[in-house]
């Protein structure tokens, strides 16, 4: 039994731990939050209904109402940049619409999302799909940047891994998208059983079978890469097959768009510490359980404040950040690029290595 006073320094020591890791945690959140001042940022930019006549659509989809919470400021981002710069805005709440989940009968929450799209698609000219936590962190672009009329569904690549990003798209209103949308969303009844990496991982196989469906003998090593996965290092070996595959192509005419890294519209905003630039449009990660946290994933809010819906629909809109995390296009373009970098590395000596997977 132990006694009094091992029991009293086990205490001590453990009363340390805590107030040592508080310590550091206050100090951690001081320091990655740290800004001098307000620093008000105007609204420059407009849409000029006399050079575009678009209908332009930005659509989400929750699972329920109760999510709002967790991307509060994300989808407040939204509500404000749609209303100043008209775009359509919207919000599909599963749990309240019996007619969506009837006619997507999907069971996987992240497929159902885009038969929910090909449906809500021809309401638009062209439609920007994207996930609950993206969020704009600069009202002064326009989506009519990234559109290219010359294909139907534009993509990008993930910065810090090999995927092509599943959680934002730009779209347009055709048969060709509404087919690409169904087949990726009908793929959640023909996934392996494996660790499949949900549409993320079948985004991969989709283009592969679509865009270069003559590459038989190499589509199937994919797909075997795909049926043994186990975990995370070997879904990312199947993607890195499917990349390889599609080869450097980025533009398929008619069909597809793949932007490159560090190219798109959006990107996730805690590789660079929440920190931004003007070339930045749209960040994705912002969950509220993961701000401040020691999550993966975790980022520091760079708004100042939340947003002052009631300010949106002025003809002189501004956004209020803190100071330290506005930088320059040069350095944000260099934090970036050494994570390209390092991550394309990675992808080569993956590909130069999968026949020693098989």
């Amino acid at each position: 039994m132990p006694s009094r006073r091992n029991l009293l320094a086990f205490g001590a020591v453990t009363l340390l731990l805590f107030f040592t890791e508080y310590q550091f945690a206050f100090s951690r959140d001081r320091y990655y939050n740290y800004y001098k001042r307000t620093v008000s940022r105007p609204i420059t930019i407009r849409r000029d209904k006399n050079t575009t006549n678009l209908n332009i659509g930005i659509l989400v989809v929750l699972d329920s109402k109760a999510k709002e919470a967790e991307y509060r400021q994300a989808l407040d981002s939204l509500r404000c940049y749609t209303t100043f710069h008209k775009y359509s805005l919207e919000l599909v709440y599963l749990e309240q619409n019996k007619t969506l989940s009837r006619l997507c009968p999907h069971s996987d929450f992240m497929f159902k999302r885009h038969c929910i799209a090909a449906l809500s698609l021809p309401k638009y000219d062209w439609m920007l799909f994207v996930d609950g936590d993206v969020g704009v962190i600069n009202p002064n672009h326009l989506i009519e940047e990234w559109i290219d009329e010359r294909v139907n569904v534009i993509l990008y690549d993930r910065l810090f891994n090999h995927e092509v990003m599943a959680g934002s798209y730009l779209i347009a209103n055709s048969s060709y998208s509404v087919d690409f949308l169904n087949t990726w969303a009908n793929y959640e009844f023909k996934l392996p059983d494996s660790f499949h990496g949900t549409d993320n991982g079948a985004i991969q196989t989709v283009l592969t079978d679509k865009l270069i469906p003559h590459a038989v003998e190499e589509r199937l090593l994919c797909s075997y890469l795909w049926n043994k996965s186990k975990n995370y290092k070997d879904l990312y070996i199947y993607e890195t097959c499917a990349r390889f595959v599609l080869g450097a192509n980025r533009l398929w005419d008619g069909q597809v768009k793949i932007l490159p890294k560090g190219k798109a519209w959006a990107r996730d905003g805690w590789l660079t510490g929440s920190m931004w630039s003007p070339r930045d449009f749209m960040f994705h990660g912002w969950q509220r359980t993961r701000q401040d946290s020691y999550r993966f994933a975790s980022w520091p809010n760079p708004l100042s404040d939340s947003i002052d819906m009631t300010k949106c629909s002025l003809e002189s809109g501004s956004w209020s950040y803190k100071d330290t995390f506005i930088r320059s296009d040069a350095e944000i373009s260099d934090i970036l690029k050494k994570c390209i970098r390092q991550v394309e590395k990675e992808f080569w000596k993956t590909a130069g290595d999968i026949r020693r997977f098989v």
